[in-house]
């Protein structure tokens, strides 16, 4: 193997752009993103049975993805026999500037990770990077750390036991990311001093190009050889704490010149709470290798600590039960709208036309940092890749094991989805009308089920016929379906979590929706550091602190009260002022259960 002194040092400016649809096309999405406003509303509003008219749309939809998806792995098994001569090559070649041979050649999997993290918990680390040594075609793994204080060396010495062989840790001088912000404002600022209307596509290939060449010079400074017998083979990076966001950046860079020295095409990212199977890599890459268009994928989620608490028990019911089924709806066309942080793999060349812009992304006027799983999938969207969603692929995540963090962290990702639902419609031409559909059904389902929630609770009628018999069947159905074709299988035990499951994730969910798209601008990790230390400094945060996060749950769970309360006391034929009477009790009761498993809980 060369080392990166060995081989050529500049990198060409990233060219890759995507694959852009044609105008055709264009008017041809249009006209689907128009028609499916009519199908959604007549489905919804004019149906007897909504909810499970619903259902079973979206499990026609998820079986057609698996049956595509499928597809493609048997596609990519037969191109294992058949050389290719250009396509890989060529594409190479565009994004590295590297004299390339068009030699014949088979195609392969070959990856390598990237496991970003923050002050995560030693032994779940420990269990998430050994996960890694079992993982089928994984040649190379790199580890982000985002923070280089003494509370961070803890995941250095995890990753130095885990890998106590061919592997090297490396102090990054300044995070990568705003070496990039600088060298873009300052390229800007040229072409307006120099009276050259500003181009940003070129602002950004020039920071590229720089960060590029920095991680190359960063290696050559440590005199490090990659790959071979003797050569590097783990690589840790730790840099000053920014967010996720800032660990990602610098990881994908140095993932772009590694895989430039070792010739691989994939790249698999990852978290530092997330276990790897031994064909999680190599089946979901695999549903990308035979397709040229396919820049991302990502697979499917399981709890791996859902029998810590009650919580995690519930949120184990619901990966199993609707996560699974919600991601697939308009994953068939290749255009799935999130590629998952803990397991999401992608095609290199795809990468650096879209990492800057991805980085320095502004809305409302801010930079955004809670959005960064879904802004690279909707940069790849925009560019016409397509995304997959290997459904039937599984990683083993960590979810929250309180109530306030479980709702800090549906907050979170609501927000990124309005942000990248909502401000970028441009998307919906590029891609394709069920992306657009789902986004209707998922981003307005909600908030409607918000406005009828409270029409009932402050007028006494209903906005939405609801049949306590559509729900039944809704979830007699998505139950019986995921027990046949669902690929985590769940124990007998968890069986018991599975309708709990339901009201733990749909009860909430509209306030979650409505709350999280008042508080857009609002950023942060997400959920909090897991290293023991930081889990007692967290529980000393302020109270008005804690009533910004979650009193949107203490109220809601009180407007749902009043709500089951005045429909009891309507069906009891209660006189009005022990209707009141019922209403405010329920309404009182409701929100200091809210408040203790939440705000009181984390106080």
């Amino acid at each position: 193997m060369m080392s990166p002194k060995e081989k050529n040092d500049d990198f060409r400016e990233p060219v890759v752009q995507g694959h852009p649809p044609s105008a055709s096309r264009l008017l041809l999405n249009f006209l689907g993103c128009l028609l499916s406003l009519p199908i959604y509303y007549f489905s919804t509003v004019h149906s007897r049975y909504p909810v499970t008219l619903d259902i079973v749309i979206t499990i026609a939809l998820t079986e057609l993805n698996r049956y595509i998806v499928e597809g493609r792995r048997q596609h990519f098994a037969r191109s294992l026999h058949t050389p290719s001569f250009d396509q890989h090559l060529d594409e190479k070649k565009e994004w590295s500037g590297l004299h390339l041979e068009a030699q014949p050649c088979l195609p392969n999997a070959d990856c390598m990770a990237a496991v970003v993290g923050w002050r995560e918990d030693p032994s779940l680390y420990a269990r998430a990077l050994q996960s890694y040594k079992s993982a089928k075609t994984c040649t190379f793994f790199l580890a982000g750390i985002d923070g280089d204080e003494a509370e961070d060396q803890d995941m250095v010495n995890v990753f130095c036991r885990v890998f106590p062989e061919n592997s090297t840790v490396i102090q990054i001088p300044e995070p990568l990311g705003e070496v990039a912000e600088r060298i873009r404002a300052k390229t800007m600022a040229l072409q307006r001093q120099n009276g050259i209307p500003v181009n940003e596509d070129e602002a950004n290939a020039i920071s590229m190009q720089a960060c590029l060449d920095l991680a190359r010079s960063i290696l050559r400074q440590h005199d490090l050889t990659i790959g071979g017998p003797k050569g590097i083979k783990h690589l840790c990076l730790k840099q000053r704490h920014m967010h996720k966001k800032g660990i990602m950046f610098t990881a994908y860079v140095f993932a772009l010149v590694i895989s430039d020295i070792l010739g691989i095409e994939y790249l698999w990212s990852s978290d530092s709470d997330t276990i790897v199977f031994p064909d999680s890599l190599e089946k979901t890459i695999n549903t990308i290798a035979s397709d040229l268009k396919a820049g991302g994928a990502s697979s499917g989620l399981v709890v791996h600590n859902n029998r810590e608490t009650a919580v995690t028990n519930l949120a184990s019911a619901v990966y199993w039960g609707e996560l699974y089924l919600t991601r697939s709806t308009p994953a068939c066309t290749g255009t799935s709208d999130c590629q998952s942080g803990p397991s999401t793999a992608f095609r290199l060349s795809a990468l650096p036309a879209i990492l800057v812009p991805w980085y320095t992304q502004i809305a409302f006027g801010k930079r955004m940092i809670v959005n960064e799983d879904r802004h690279l999938t909707t940069n790849l969207l925009l560019r016409g890749w397509n995304v997959i969603f290997a459904s039937d692929v599984l990683a083993a995540t960590d979810t929250p094991t309180t109530m306030s963090r479980w709702l800090r962290q549906q907050v979170r990702w609501a927000r990124a989805t309005h942000i990248e639902s909502l401000l970028r419609p441009k998307v919906y031409l590029v891609s394709h009308p069920l992306l657009f559909y789902g986004m209707v059904k998922r981003e307005f389902g909600p908030a409607l089920g918000a406005l009828a929630v409270m029409w009932f609770f402050f007028t006494g009628h209903q906005l939405i016929e609801i049949s306590v018999m559509d729900f039944v069947f809704r979830i007699l159905i998505s139950t019986m379906y995921n027990f046949v074709r669902n690929t985590h299988r769940l124990r007998l035990g968890d069986v018991r979590w599975i309708v709990p499951g339901v009201f733990f994730y749909y009860v909430p969910l509209p306030a979650v929706q409505i709350y999280s798209m008042l508080t857009m601008a609002a950023d942060g990790w997400g959920t909090s550091m897991r290293a023991s230390g930081d889990m007692e400094r967290a529980k000393r945060e302020g109270m008005r602190k804690a009533w910004f996060d979650l009193g949107f749950f203490v109220v809601w769970m009180g407007i749902v009260a009043g709500v089951v309360a005045k429909v009891l006391a309507i069906h009891w034929g209660l006189v009005w002022y022990e209707k009141m009477a019922c209403i405010m009790v329920s309404m009182g009761m409701a929100m200091w259960g809210g408040w203790r498993v939440t705000i009181g809980a984390s106080g």
